[in-house]
């Protein structure tokens, strides 16, 4: 009998959340390497606000910019940790309401296992009431858990997690540590980044469409951990992903693709992605939300994209200050940036298109970097975005750190979340200079929105 799996997407349990067009890419892709063996799979997302039960019961999920928007959320306890370090906030699940996701969970009892995906470490609370709903309704169903959290906190994971399984690491690496453990055959094809697409036949309304035309990064920043969870760099043909575009939008009619590379712009493989979506005449809406390397936007990339229709462009600026720029990882100065943005702006885009991802409470920054930043992105004519430093476990950063005794390398990673780690964090910001920080960017992006 064929085999049969589950394929779970978790909640999500912080302070604070939005649905800035987040896709389980991951699993979606598992989902593809599973049905190319020859399984079944099922999806239950528990973060898609558009599923038409999610609508049909709670109504439907008001939208904003380019079908963002906020996540259905439900008022839980706050963790022992929270209580300890007194944090004067209050954590919230986002997703499903639980009612909704153990009634689809009771559909599949006759799964031969469940896959649960993972994401910030500091979402890990989410992790485990999500396995815990589903081995309350699914009984001695064997439950595997990958994803980030379980690459970058495997013992943590298996501890605290409820998974019977635990398996990290990304490509097809988890996947067939799974199956092994499962005592399931099964040969997943090496070349499945190249071969394969994610499975986004499983989703009922697909006007988002999150992608990836490349695996890994080159850059070594300090503070990010995208480049350890893959071996090497490796970017796709730009015709198979063009392929996937343009299917997609035949047959969804999607209104916003998103590319979620973590080094988009190296080589000439997005330049001839752009140039065959321009020569194909495709219609969509473009986005690139995850903080671009300025260094590689010349004339030609930034009139490329605007001829393209990207609509979003977010750069990654990171902080003002010489010294920082080339500790942290040296993948921007100054005079790339100005060099970036003015192609950009030669190119057409206006201001509300361009924004620029500023750090604030990096360890050994000055409040007053943060300010000269700001005003470097308003200067340009560009928004500025504050992007909360969280100290990510097993990055360069994360260590030193624990070297210098700031932290502790066995804290709880809800505590190293960036919206709770200026409560009690003495290295850093207070919660009240980031808190004064980001008001003082959002006025000025208010000026310049009003100015539009």
């Amino acid at each position: 009998m064929k085999k049969r799996f589950l394929l779970v997407n978790p909640w999500i349990e912080d302070v604070s959340a939005y649905d800035y067009w987040l896709k389980p890419l991951g699993l979606l892709y598992i989902s593809s390497m599973l049905e190319n063996m020859g399984y079944d799979t099922f999806l239950i997302d528990n973060l898609d606000r558009f599923d038409p039960e999610m609508t049909e019961k709670y109504g439907s999920p008001k939208t904003s910019y380019y079908s963002t928007g906020k996540f259905k959320k439900t008022n839980i306890r706050n963790p022992q940790c929270m209580k300890e370090y007194k944090i004067p906030r209050s954590l919230k699940r986002y997703g499903f309401p639980e009612e909704l996701f153990r009634e689809k969970l009771r559909r599949y009892k006759n799964v031969d296992a469940i896959f649960v995906t993972s994401m910030m470490t500091y979402w890990h609370y989410g992790v485990s009431d999500t396995i815990r709903v589903i081995r309350e309704e699914l009984g001695d169903k064997k439950i595997i858990l990958g994803g980030v959290y379980a690459t970058l906190l495997p013992d943590h994971a298996k501890r605290y997690s409820g998974a019977d399984f635990v398996s990290p690491g990304t490509g097809c690496l988890p996947l067939k540590n799974a199956l092994n453990y499962l005592q399931i055959d099964g040969e997943i094809d090496p070349q499945w980044f190249h071969k394969m697409e994610p499975s986004y036949e499983k989703y009922s309304s697909n006007r988002v469409i999150v992608i990836t035309s490349s695996t890994g990064c080159p850059f070594r920043c300090v503070y990010c951990s995208g480049w350890k969870l893959w071996e090497g760099f490796t970017q796709k043909n730009p015709e198979s992903v063009v392929d996937f575009i343009q299917s997609i939008i035949e047959k969804y009619n999607s209104q916003e693709i998103i590319f979620f590379d973590d080094a988009l712009l190296i080589g000439n493989v997005f330049k001839n992605i752009l140039k065959l979506i321009i020569k194909r005449k495709i219609k969509t809406r473009f986005h690139l939300p995850n903080g671009i390397h300025v260094r590689f936007i010349d004339k030609e990339m930034a009139e490329l994209m605007k001829e393209a229709n990207f609509k979003t462009i977010m750069l990654g600026y990171e902080t003002s200050d010489p010294e920082l720029q080339k500790a942290t990882g040296g993948k921007v100065t100054d005079s790339l940036f100005i060099r970036g943005v003015s192609n950009l702006k030669d190119a057409g885009f206006k201001t509300d298109e361009v924004s620029a991802y500023i750090m604030a409470n990096l360890p050994d920054q000055r409040e007053k970097d943060v300010y000269n930043a700001i005003e470097k992105c308003v200067e340009l004519g560009i928004l500025p975005k504050i992007n909360e430093f969280t100290p990510i476990p097993g990055t360069e950063q994360f260590n030193d750190l624990v070297n210098r005794g700031w932290l502790n390398k066995d804290i709880d990673p809800l505590l190293l979340d960036n919206s709770i780690l200026p409560y009690w964090w003495e290295y850093g910001f207070s919660a009240e200079t980031v808190q004064n920080i980001k008001n003082y960017s959002n006025k000025k992006r208010r000026v310049f929105l009003d100015e539009k």
